[in-house]
């Protein structure tokens, strides 16, 4: 510092004692006034004629070039409480107290006082003129001269008032104190880098920050700004760089622990460096924008020193990849669970994540899922294959929440694993082998992850649909075509419920396998199988007739046994609902009976069984019944329930006609021997039954006369004809070893009443000339009377078949435990014959309906081609059933015999009127 320095510097202190003198003088000469604390314009002797004004520095002018300082009239007020970012520091006006050092011997946390001329004070009271007195109040606004006194409140909006600083920076600052000052914060440095605390380190922090401070504010912030950056940039590219080289000679995990704990030290003395240049933080860095703060600056030289430097960034890099990928294997412990953690940590706080690491991460995952996918898909399990792909996303997904990966991280892994995995192998995952055994072990868990992998990078629909249809075809095919079987029905149904449940908790209701599921049963259902009669092709219809007919008739007895849901089933019947149950197991009949196309089958059988279960009165459920009929009507229309509907109301007629007779004066009379029920049928309605000659017993004879002329007599013109093969009755009968009730068929009566008080033998040809049987039907009468488990008759000679010479006596030893017992009614069954007939006839009728739908066609139509006639007549007859080409051309020609048409040129067909 100069000799010129100085002298102004001594200027200044006298200035200063000659304001402070000036401002006692003024106190002293208003001391004997009493007056208040000013907060506008003072009303002392020193106001009446100049206005003061008083700037943010404390400093007043007057017109008089005098000045005076507010000092003395305020308590000290500490500038750091005052001063804000952008404001000039403010200079101490008081002289030094006793004992402090001069010029020579100056504070190091506070530079010496610049000197101040006394044409400088001048130059302040010019720059002043424009300052707001904050003592004084704003003057009211001027008032309007025609104004209207408003009754809304005056507008006292927030007005804005700027303050300036009229502190002046000092003029310039010892160097000797400056390097002084710079020293200590230079000491504190090494300090820091040698972890020393404020007892090893000799100096406060205060004196530190303090120290930092006031370079600042003495304008050598850009001086302490670079010496920082040189201290810490030597510091990261010498000692702790040259640490990790000597230490790391292990493997890249082990490169990784050592940057990780040196990474730790490394903040945590950056930490300390932050608060003790706080000041230079704030006040130089901060408002710069192309200046980095301390933190930001430490960590671009720990990224550039280190992290991208080319000794250790692949090494580091490696290490970090390894340890993921020993996480993915599954054997990462706890510590190194902690270190990968951290590493990634240490890429996002440098900003290197996206530019450095998910680049490299993203092409070594990508490897990784690649090799893992060719072993994996070499075990040619298709289901464990899929559980490891959804394994490995899950995974995937959890380990990017874990160790904080970015959100394009987690989405690129995801496609990665899509791609190589599950894209690249969709041929292993749509194995038609593997999925079909799936398919028949009802393995729906491991379905529906094939499912949802699949579906993650192709419509899983399109891609299943043809092994879901081929193995049902084949699965349906098998058990429509074992004519050995007898459960046919229960099977189909126990297949569709299997295959219902994949599609429901697997495919997740696919609606592409929901309608092939549809599509397949109905094609195996009424596929013509070459080689396969007439007979065999129209089963499925036939089995559903009939096992809807066991339901019906035996009710829960034949679902506990036949049942496709056990376990809905026994649900349902632990709850009491029978009927439900009853209901929904006819309903999943009815489901298989949508697909058949020949319903004509179908209902010949179910006419069949139906006149059976009225006329036995073995009906299940009445309620049941009428559900049933009223679902067949809606699905097939009323044409198709007529007759059924008839058949019902003949048994209601024919209860109403046997409850008149019995007030009739002939029934009155036979009502202690005997109670006759009969049933009128029309013959159009019910099914044809063969008429079968028997001798009756004369009572029952007596009752059957009295009945039939009690209904010729009620309705005229009309004719009785008995159908004896379809009647029933319950017999007593009192054995040595109790009275039972037995209950047996009309034959199996008549055969049972001619041992009646007679305990001799009866041969086959007497039992046939009393009852005037024919063979077949005395043969099967006295096999379930003599053969069956229950044995009121006793054969002699002994065996299962009835030969002429046999002959027949009462078992005397016959008991049972129950008193009324069923007799097996063999003669109620349908035999083979008759399930032959009844083909035949359906046969029949079909050529009736074709020859009908041909004139039908050719009528409206007047002339027509062969394969446009053909292909109408299967449209309009395909509800009924399939037809057959040979059949059609065979009718075609029975038609042009019978005149009602002919054959023209070019194969066309003409309507004979």
């Amino acid at each position: 510092m100069t000799d010129n320095n100085h002298t102004a510097a001594h200027q200044a202190q006298a200035s200063t004692s000659r304001r402070q003198l000036s401002s006692s003088a003024a106190t002293s000469s208003n001391s004997h006034k009493k007056r208040k604390p000013s907060t506008g314009n003072s009303p002392g002797p020193s106001n009446r004629h100049h206005k003061s004004s008083l700037g943010a520095g404390g400093v007043g002018t007057s017109n008089g070039n005098r000045v005076s300082s507010s000092v003395a009239d305020k308590p000290f007020q500490n500038p750091a409480k005052r001063l804000k970012s952008g404001d000039s520091p403010g200079l101490s006006v008081s002289p030094p107290p006793s004992g402090a050092p001069q010029i020579n011997d100056m504070w190091a946390s506070s530079p010496p006082q610049p000197s101040h001329a006394t044409n400088n004070v001048t130059a302040t009271t010019t720059t002043n003129k424009n300052a707001i007195d904050l003592t004084t109040s704003p003057p009211p606004p001027p008032k309007p001269m025609y104004a209207q006194p408003s009754a809304l409140p005056p507008k006292n909006g927030t007005r804005k008032i700027l303050v300036k600083n009229f502190k002046q920076r000092p003029a310039g600052v010892p160097d000797e104190w400056v390097n002084k000052t710079l020293d200590m914060l230079d000491g504190a440095l090494t300090a820091v880098f040698e972890d020393k605390d404020d007892k090893t380190r000799g100096t406060s922090s205060e004196e530190i920050y303090q120290g930092c401070q006031s370079l600042c504010r003495a304008g050598k912030a850009s001086l302490i700004h670079e010496r920082l950056v040189a201290r810490c940039r030597d510091h990261v590219a010498g000692p702790l760089r040259e640490g990790i080289s000597s230490r790391a000679v292990g493997t890249d995990e082990e490169l990784v622990k050592i940057i990780e704990g040196v990474w730790k030290r490394w903040q945590e003395r950056l930490r300390v460096i932050q608060i003790l240049f706080f000041y230079l933080n704030q006040a130089y860095l901060y408002p710069a924008p192309d200046r980095e703060q301390i933190w930001d600056m430490g960590l671009q030289l720990f990224s550039t020193h280190i992290i991208t430097d080319t000794k250790f960034r692949g090494r580091f890099l490696g290490g970090v990849f390894k340890l993921y990928e020993n996480d993915r294997k599954g054997e990462a412990d706890l510590d190194n669970s902690n270190l990968l953690m951290a590493s990634i940590r240490i890429l996002s706080n440098l900003g290197l994540y996206s530019s450095l690491f998910e680049p490299r991460f993203i092409d070594v995952s990508e490897g990784y899922y690649r090799l893992l996918a060719e072993e994996e898909a070499d075990a040619d399990d298709v289901a464990r294959y899929a559980r490891q792909c959804s394994s490995q996303i899950q995974k995937e997904i959890e380990r990017v929440e874990k160790y904080n990966l970015e959100t394009t991280t987690k989405r690129d892994l995801i496609n990665i694993i899509e791609k190589e995995m599950i894209k690249y192998h969709l041929p292993d995952l749509t194995d038609g082998a593997g999925i079909r055994s799936l398919f028949a072990s009802n393995d729906v868990e491991s379905l529906a992850v094939i499912y949802s992998v699949i579906n993650r990078v192709e419509d899983a629909g399109s891609k299943i649909k043809p092994i879901w249809s081929k193995y049902i075809k084949e699965k349906g095919s098998a058990i429509v075509t074992d004519s050995e079987s007898t459960d046919m029905v229960p099977a189909l149904l126990s297949l569709k419920n299997n295959l219902e449940g994949i599609l429901k908790n697997s495919f997740t209701k696919n609606v592409d396998l929901g309608h092939s599921l549809r599509e397949s049963f109905e094609t195996f259902i009424n596929e013509q199988r070459k080689g396969a009669g007439y007979k065999q092709n129209a089963r499925p219809s036939e089995m559903i007739a009939k096992y809807m007919d066991l339901l019906l008739r035996e009710g829960i007895k034949a679902i506990s046994r036949n049942s496709a849901a056990p376990e809905e089933d026994e649900q349902m019947m632990g709850m009491g609902d029978e009927d439900a149950l009853l209901g929904n197991q006819l309903d999943q009949a009815l489901d298989l009976f949508r697909f058949i196309h020949g319903k004509d089958v179908f209902e010949a059988f179910y006419k069949k069984d139906l006149a059976r279960r009225l006329l036995m009165q073995r009906s299940a459920s009445a309620d049941a019944e009428k559900a049933m009929l009223s679902k067949l009507k809606t699905e097939c229309g009323s044409g198709f329930t007529m007759n059924l509907e008839i058949m019902f109301k003949d048994v209601d007629i024919s209860r109403e006609n046997m409850a008149s007779f019995k007030m009739t004066k002939a029934a009155m009379e036979r009502t202690d021997s005997m109670d006759l029920q009969v049933t009128v049928l029309s013959q159009a309605a019910w099914p044809t039954y063969p008429e079968t000659t028997i001798t009756v017993p004369e009572s029952v004879a007596d009752y059957m006369t009295a009945y039939h002329s009690y209904y010729t007599a009620k309705h005229k013109g009309r004719k009785l004809v008995w159908r004896n093969a379809l009647a029933h009755c319950v017999l007593k009968a009192n054995f040595p070893k109790g009275r039972k009730e037995l209950s047996m068929s009309a034959f199996q009566a008549v055969v049972l009443l001619l041992f009646d008080n007679d305990k001799k033998p009866l041969s086959y040809e007497e039992i046939k000339s009393a009852t005037s049987l024919p063979d077949p039907e005395l043969i099967r009468t006295l096999q379930s009377l003599a053969c069956a488990r229950v044995r009121p008759l006793t054969k002699h000679p002994k065996g299962k078949d009835v030969n002429p010479t046999d002959t027949f006596t009462v078992n005397l030893g016959f008991s049972d435990q129950k008193i009324r017992i069923k007799i097996n009614q063999i003669q109620l069954k349908e035999t083979k014959e008759e399930n032959t007939q009844t083909h035949e006839q359906i046969a029949q009728d079909r050529q009736y309906e074709t020859q009908a739908a041909i004139i039908r066609i050719m009528k409206s139509r007047k002339s027509m081609g062969h394969n446009d006639l053909i292909t109408e007549v299967i449209n309009q007859t395909k509800k009924r059933g399939v037809l057959d080409m040979a059949d059609i051309k065979k009718n075609i020609e029975k038609l042009i015999d019978k005149d009602y048409m002919e054959r023209t040129e070019d194969n066309t067909y003409a309507y004979c009127a």
